[in-house]
């Protein structure tokens, strides 16, 4: 699959779209990470400050896949040294980002006023688990306990009597894309106003900006939708079903009444040809008998000859793609999705690429993640004007560290 990291670079920026940015990235986990991930891929001068007593690099490589193209500072924040040494990164920089509970940046004597008194145009964006105030403001939060909080778990339907979590902390990826159009569209607002500001985003409230029809339900009267399973509420055919082989499926929607017509094509069931499946209605209120009948003709197919065959004719369906299918889906590679990047511990490795489209940095200029403390030379001596001398004495007194490790 060599050909799948032949890059494309139709409307690519050589330095990309948001070159222009500097952003100090205090993230941790998933959220943040993943939106200065963004910031970096299309451009930003990212960079991460990291803790030189915590390791970034680690065989499960999370760290790695989200933390590319930004270069890589260990400072020590718990010393007034290295406090000092990030105001002065404050001063050159546009955009600061941290996911810490509220207290913690007022405990490094780090708050807004601090860093707004170093840079008046800064922007700070803080992204806590329960935001800046309220009664859950010093919680502390995972991806996966915010969904839960936010209303998403209610949503998926349960197993063994116990409600379903995502799998995969659907608060986080949300969260770390709302935070790249917000700083976006703030950088833009500072750009035309010349002023700074605090954004408050908040881990657990991303989420709800999703769950529109169940907020209007709940306020329409009906306080609790039920949920059932893969079934949607108006639309049927609508599910997973299993085709040949050992646990593959394919999902069906049909949403019309002329993808049905296209679906009872396909089929060629003459038990779907009752009249009264021609309407939304007729077919919602008989969903256990047509799945029955749509289970045993999928049964007896391979996946992807059932996609085929319903795409062709204008139905939506997909099929159900582990990670390693993912990897060699000839249409996410014929878009050129994956980026293929050399890893300095493991060698080189395959990494979702930038689901954004438009004018990313490119790809040529793209590069792996930067070790705890692998710039903090160039960062103190070229950017912040320290002479070798004294970045010598910061390393010796441990106010900046890196990370190595044994080959």
């Amino acid at each position: 699959m060599q050909e799948a990291f032949t890059n494309r670079k139709p409307d690519t920026l050589v330095h990309g779209a948001l070159n222009s940015l500097r952003v100090l990235d205090l993230t941790r986990v998933w959220a943040g990470p993943l939106g200065t991930r963004a910031l970096a891929d299309f451009g930003a001068d990212v960079i991460r400050i990291s803790d030189p007593r915590t390791l970034l690099d680690s065989p499960a490589r999370v760290n790695n896949k989200l933390n590319r193209n930004k270069r890589n500072i260990g400072i020590r924040l718990d010393k007034e040294e290295g406090r000092e040494i990030f105001l002065r990164l404050v001063t050159v920089s546009d955009i600061v980002i941290e996911n810490y509970r509220p207290r913690v940046m007022r405990n490094l004597n780090l708050s807004y006023d601090s860093l707004r008194d170093a840079n008046p145009t800064i922007i700070v964006c803080s992204m806590p688990g329960f935001g800046l105030d309220g009664p859950y403001s010093e919680y502390p939060a995972f991806g996966s306990t915010a969904e839960a909080i936010s209303g998403v778990v209610s949503l998926i339907g349960y197993d063994a009597n116990r409600p379903l979590q995502t799998g995969l902390s659907y608060a986080d990826p949300i969260s770390g894309l709302n935070a790249v159009w917000t700083i976006i569209g703030y950088a833009r607002r500072r750009a035309m106003a010349g002023a700074g500001c605090y954004l408050d985003l908040a881990l657990s409230e991303s989420p709800l900006s999703s769950l529109g029809e169940h907020f209007v339900s709940a306020s329409a009267g009906n306080p609790h939708l039920e949920i059932d399973g893969n079934r949607h509420p108006v639309h049927c055919p609508h599910g997973a079903f299993r085709t040949l082989g050992d646990d593959i499926w394919v999902t069906i929607a049909v949403t019309s009444n002329e993808e049905w017509r296209s679906f009872k094509s396909v089929l060629s069931d003459k038990t779907l040809e009752n009249p009264y499946y021609d309407h939304p209605e007729g077919r919602k209120s008989s969903e256990d008998v047509l799945n029955r009948t749509i289970s045993q003709w999928a049964g007896e197919k391979e996946a992807d000859e059932v996609v085929a065959q319903l795409q062709n004719a204008g139905v939506p369906s997909g099929k159900v793609l582990n990670n390693l299918e993912l990897l060699n889906n000839p249409h996410l590679i014929d878009r050129g999705y994956f980026v293929k990047l050399q890893e300095k511990r493991w060698g080189p490795q395959i990494y979702d690429g930038q689901a954004i489209p438009g004018s990313q940095k490119d790809r040529v200029a793209w590069h792996s993640m930067r070790n705890v403390g692998e710039d903090n030379r160039s960062i103190l001596t070229k950017l912040l004007g320290y002479t070798l001398e004294e970045y010598q004495a910061l390393e010796e007194s441990g106010v900046v560290g890196s990370e190595s490790f044994e080959d």
